[in-house]
């Protein structure tokens, strides 16, 4: 086997230049010739999903608890066990990067994605990164610490500017980056969309070379988030060493022709690439170890989160149960997450978990001779939620909605199948095993019961073509709707087509969910259904 002095020297120019760019939505490039590897890489903080965005087509995954709620455990230990489980999914999974720990900080309560995060104090977060790192990385497979740096908001993300002065940069900001690098030993580091000081912060040479290597010595692979570069020689020249996703936008066959043109040093590139085949090796290097059984997981996923519910205080309300067994007899859950299995945040954090339980069906469970009244008190959405797994069956009977795609516009005999566990589907890339990227439709199927007599709202959202049919009867139809302008999937959906319609409880009703293709590679449906809002959401 060549050493990665000897790779280096054999690759040319335009071999060299494109290790720096993905090769699509989920892997890097591999070399053949050379026996250089492509490496696939899956989200993300809550579980392994497997190359894919969709929970859809990933299958059943371990899911843990989120980020805060590992952060509130105070212990690294337990965290560094719960990596390894992760890791361990990912190898599985066939990738070999996890794209997790997300160690921004909890500076404002109004940053949508604190969920995903621990803390808001760095020293605790940088422990307990530092311990999944370790856990994920026994397993040879790289964890990548995110998103470098100032990272601390979702609306207008690629636009922001974070204006932060030295010491608290040095002292809150970089800890927990430098913790998970210098006591874990991350492997890889992801930088932000956004801007430190008016400069991207995949482009600034003081932040990825100046702190992050000389300061650090960190000797690993810096990536971007996904679609974030925006140049090529400021990003290489500060020590950017891959984008993702792929095809090649600013770097790959770019980089090869900024440095024919004499724009950018070719040692710069061979040191981007000696970092980029280094961690190859250093992944090979640990051998696949065999999987635990799926029982051990789920038992730990239940340790860590009782590990982080933290009680305040108690006036001697619990335990609900008293030691002599005696049961309240009568309960009011108030809360809208109470009657949904809120386990996740969406996004990078979203799998499809083995097991989901509502608050509510837990309680009613534990609690049979309690008379449990249930309200949610308050909307808490922006829009009308999906359904989910425990409100949908296929006509199988298995939780979910069943999904079938087609060539083209339902062209001729389905090409794929899957099972969402909700009404909202989400796609980057092929959705499932002989699907292509783009150009094709998909039919969902299932069923669902409305639980109250009454009006209901049903909302649609669409990145692509879409309509919703109930019983067959078309209720919302997205053709020759407005394209952009909302804010659901990123921001590029259209705007919401909502209707309202009256339904009895205990109806048996059968949806479809038609979807068709757009021109973004990015492909997403969200049907909401769900009570009209109601003017007394505690009576």
């Amino acid at each position: 086997m060549r050493s990665v002095p000897e790779l280096v020297a054999a690759l040319t120019l335009d071999e060299k230049a494109s290790l720096t760019a993905g090769a699509d939505e989920w892997s890097t490039v591999g070399i053949e010739r050379l026996g250089i590897a492509s490496i696939a890489v899956t989200d993300g903080p809550n579980g392994a999903r497997g190359p894919t965005l969709s929970t859809a087509t990933g299958g059943p995954t371990l899911c843990v608890p989120c980020g805060t709620a590992l952060g509130a455990s105070w212990d690294p230990e337990l965290v560094r066990r719960v990596g390894e489980a992760l890791g361990a999914e990912a190898r599985a999974k066939g990738t070999r990067m996890l794209l997790a720990p997300t160690v921004n900080l909890h500076r404002s309560p109004l940053a949508g994605r604190n969920f995903e995060c621990y803390s808001e104090d760095p020293l605790l977060s940088g422990a307990i990164a530092s311990g999944y790192v370790r856990g994920v990385q026994s397993q040879g497979v790289a964890a990548v610490v995110k998103h470098l740096v100032g990272n601390e908001a979702e609306t207008a993300r690629t636009l922001l500017d974070s204006l932060i002065d030295e010491r608290t940069l040095r002292e809150l900001y970089l800890v927990p980056f430098e913790t998970a690098i210098r006591d874990g030993g991350a492997l890889a580091i992801m930088t932000g969309y956004n801007r430190l000081n008016d400069e991207w912060c995949s482009e600034s040479e003081r932040l990825l070379t100046g702190i992050l290597r000389g300061e650090w010595g960190f000797d690993g692979i810096v990536m971007t988030d996904w679609w974030a570069v925006g140049s090529t020689v400021a990003s290489l020249r500060a020590g950017l060493d891959l984008q993702m996703p792929g095809p090649s936008r600013y770097y790959g066959a770019p980089v090869a022709q900024a440095v024919r043109d004499g724009l950018i040093e070719e040692s710069l590139l061979d040191a981007s690439i000696t970092r980029l085949l280094t961690t190859i090796e250093r992944l090979e290097a640990i051998p696949d170890v065999p999987r635990k059984p799926a029982a051990h997981e789920d038992l730990l996923a239940c340790e860590a989160a009782a590990a982080g519910l933290v009680l305040l205080t108690n006036d001697g309300t619990l335990p609900l149960v008293s030691p002599n067994g005696t049961a309240p007899s009568s309960l009011a859950v108030i809360g809208p997450n109470a009657d949904r299995a809120q386990i996740m945040g969406g996004g990078s954090s979203a799998v499809s978990p083995r097991h989901r339980t509502t608050p509510l069906a837990a309680l009613r469970e534990a609690l049979p001779d309690t008379e449990i009244r249930y309200e949610p008190g308050c909307v808490i959405d922006k829009k009308t939620p999906a359904l989910d797994a425990s409100q949908l069956t296929t006509s199988g009977g298995e939780p979910g909605l069943a999904l079938t795609f087609y060539a083209g516009l339902f062209d001729g005999e389905a090409i794929g199948h899957g099972i969402s566990e909700s009404s909202r589907l989400l796609f980057l890339g092929a959705p499932a095993d002989g699907v292509p990227a783009s150009g094709w439709s998909l039919r969902a199927e299932g069923y669902f019961v409305p639980a109250l007599t009454g009006s209901y709202e049903v909302t649609l959202n669409q990145v692509g073509t879409a309509r919703v049919l109930f019983d067959g009867a078309v209720i919302v139809d997205g053709h020759g709707a407005p394209v952009g302008g909302g804010e659901d999937f990123f921001g590029i959906a259209g705007p919401p087509l909502t209707t309202t319609i009256e339904l009895t409880a205990g109806t048996r009703i059968r949806l479809t969910i038609e979807f068709s293709t757009g021109d973004l590679p990015l492909h997403g449906v969200h049907v909401g259904i769900g009570p009209a809002p109601s003017s007394d959401l505690l009576d």
